[in-house]
């Protein structure tokens, strides 16, 4: 009896024991719960805090892309390349190119694209589960699609997605497919010469107001030359920077462009470098273009816009990427008062001119560089630089002529002073002006030297080649 009675009162003191740690349990959980309650109640304001900044932020990043609207409301947004959806936003930098087509919204929003901040701009955003579908296109489909499928600049712009080597697309809003490098396989064969290939230039207008792609070619020198000449009493003589008036523009598209003798060329005495003196132009019969050459150019609208301060080293405003803005702007070579020195010349500026043979723009000798690697191009084309210090940049580009002393560009050059400098290229690798006029020999170095550039019909085709390697100085490409 008095073991039972101890094991009875053991089974009390185990129940109470037991009972008092239900009791310590329940105490516990309630902390537990008021503590969770308390995360809650904290997060809660957290997501209230974050939903009204999301209520009133104008930029955010999605999905690793960029997204601005304007208005309020919320957005569902989907991408897609043609029919095929894409699990995010393509890049800026992606190796695919992408770029940007179109978009659409329901619910009365749209979409702009804002090509600087590679981000969809949603205007009119008013209401809740508004959708918007982003659609973007290779930029060989795009390509391919302007120029047909069976065109030059499409066989290029499918040889790029396997050539990473020799060609890239620049990223402008154009989005050019671009050699690159110290010597790309950009050779071709074209009026019975070797030019060389700058790449396919898209949205570009012909005279009929066509807008498509088209392959871009330059020669090499047919010879120095002034830019332009003036008469004593115009500029001080040493020409007028607007190319639609300019010498070297009339003997290209005249003489040079039907093979006809004739024309008046210049340069400038290597001893004063100001006065110009006429010159025998080239043999014209011999270099000028042949009736199959001709067949195959396109008369196209050619940008005039100048570069801002672009010959001001202190301002270091030249980069590829600036430049090629610039020459697509507005701005016209004169900005200089008519009593300014070298600044009375009456002629119109214009920033569009129709026509077929041109010289090579500021920004193709900036995108045609490598950099000697991917990092280092990116550097090339946004360092705030003229390359002055950056040889890695012109070592690696292929349209650095290291042996004439400046190339001539198509792009006038404006100053406070002057209304007669256009922009050229230097031996040395970097980007500045001269006087239009300038052109001379001096020391066995030509001064002033003109490469003739034009722009291909969009129906040119390469012809196929079962050599791997063509597009080499050994084996152009040929066209047809």
């Amino acid at each position: 009896v008095r073991w039972c009675e101890r094991e009875n009162s053991h089974k009390v003191f185990s129940t109470r024991l037991k009972l008092s740690q239900f009791k310590e349990k329940k105490k516990s959980k309630k902390i537990i719960i008021v503590f969770v309650a308390i995360i809650f109640l904290i997060g809660g304001v957290a997501i209230g805090i974050t939903f009204a900044n999301f209520k009133v932020q104008k930029s955010f990043k999605i999905m690793e892309g960029n997204f601005i609207y304007e208005g309020s409301g919320d957005i569902t947004l989907a991408f897609y390349n043609g029919d095929k959806s894409l699990t995010k936003m393509p890049q800026k930098n992606n190796r695919e190119g992408f770029i940007f087509e179109r978009g659409e919204c329901d619910k009365n929003a749209s979409v702009e694209w804002d090509s600087n901040a590679w981000a969809p701009k949603i205007l009119n955003l008013q209401e809740t589960k508004t959708t918007c579908k982003l659609y973007f296109v290779k930029p060989s489909d795009s390509i391919c699609s302007s120029s047909g499928e069976d065109s030059g600049a499409c066989f290029l712009a499918k040889k790029s997605s396997t050539d990473k080597t020799n060609m890239i697309y620049d990223e402008t809003k154009d989005n050019n497919l671009r050699f690159i490098g110290a010597n790309p396989n950009n050779y071709v064969t074209f009026n019975n010469e070797t030019w060389r290939i700058i790449g396919v230039m898209n949205n570009v207008e012909d005279e009929s107001g066509e807008t498509k792609s088209h392959i871009k070619i330059i020669r090499d020198s047919i010879g120095y030359y002034s830019w332009d000449v003036s008469e004593s009493n115009v500029n001080k003589s040493v020409g007028v920077n607007e190319w639609s008036t300019s010498v070297i523009a009339k003997v290209l598209n005249e003489n040079y462009y039907k093979k006809e003798a004739g024309g008046t060329c210049y340069n400038v005495s290597n001893l004063d470098l100001v006065t110009p003196v006429t010159v025998s132009c080239p043999a014209w019969n011999n270099i000028g273009l042949d009736n199959n050459a001709r067949a195959m150019v396109s008369k196209v609208k050619w940008n005039l816009g100048t570069i801002p301060l672009a010959y001001d080293k202190n301002q270091n405003l030249i980069n590829p990427t600036y430049m090629y803005e610039a020459e697509r702007s507005k701005n016209t070579g004169k900005i200089c008062p008519k009593d300014a020195n070298r600044c009375s010349d009456n002629e119109n500026r214009t920033t569009m001119w129709p026509g077929y043979v041109g010289l090579m723009y500021p920004s193709d000798y900036g995108y045609a560089t490598s950099g000697g690697g991917e990092s280092q191009r990116q550097a090339c084309l946004t360092t705030n630089s003229n390359w002055q210090n950056e040889n890695y940049c012109y070592d690696n580009n292929w349209l650095k002529d290291k042996n004439n002393e400046r190339s001539w560009t198509i792009t006038p050059a404006p100053y406070s002073n002057s209304s007669a400098f256009v922009m050229r290229l230097s031996k040395n690798g970097y980007i500045d002006s001269d006087i239009a006029s300038s052109s001379f020999l001096e020391n066995d170095v030509y001064y002033g030297v003109v490469k003739p550039t034009v722009y291909l019909n969009s129906n040119v085709k390469i012809e196929l080649d079962s050599n791997t390697n063509y597009g080499t100085s050994a084996n152009p490409y040929r066209l047809s």
